[in-house]
């Protein structure tokens, strides 16, 4: 009877760590197109991504619902849902710190971009309704404040 307890006891984590390994493998993919300069074929991950993410927060509440870890699982089985774990935080941390070196960069291009506009367009002469050449005191951009 014992050993059917474990058994049980291992199925009720096992759920919650494939889906921690399904997560970590597509983040890592994710990363990888990222890196190698392809960000529009992220568009493919995101459906399995958001299904993922439901199932992991399915699997958490489920694991919170049957006392924590000490009420759902044995010694290996908590030591591998710890692992797989540790190794999905240690891939989503590489991946934040890529997103947002890459969102930097976009943002001083963008900058860059502007600021050029700004003084070619202080160069321009320009003659206003009364015929005397006008300058534009107050030089305007666009730039784009977006959070991704």
């Amino acid at each position: 009877m014992p050993n059917n307890h474990l058994s049980e006891n291992t199925k009720n984590l096992d759920p919650l760590i494939n889906t921690i390994k399904d997560l970590t493998r597509v983040i890592t993919e994710e990363t990888n197109l990222l890196k190698t300069n392809r960000p529009k074929e992220l568009e493919r991950f995101l459906p399995l991504k958001n299904q993922l993410m439901a199932s992991y927060q399915k699997e958490m509440a489920d694991l919170n619902n049957r006392g924590g870890l000490l009420g759902s699982g044995n010694g290996p089985a908590i030591r591998q849902l710890k692992q797989e774990s540790r190794v999905f935080q240690s891939v989503l941390t590489r991946h934040t710190r890529l997103v947002k070196a890459l969102k930097t960069i976009s943002e001083n291009m963008i900058k860059t971009i502007s600021d050029e506009v700004v003084k070619r367009q202080n160069q321009a002469s320009r003659y206003g309704a009364d015929g005397a050449k006008s300058t534009n005191k107050h030089p305007t951009s666009i730039t784009l404040n977006q959070t991704i």
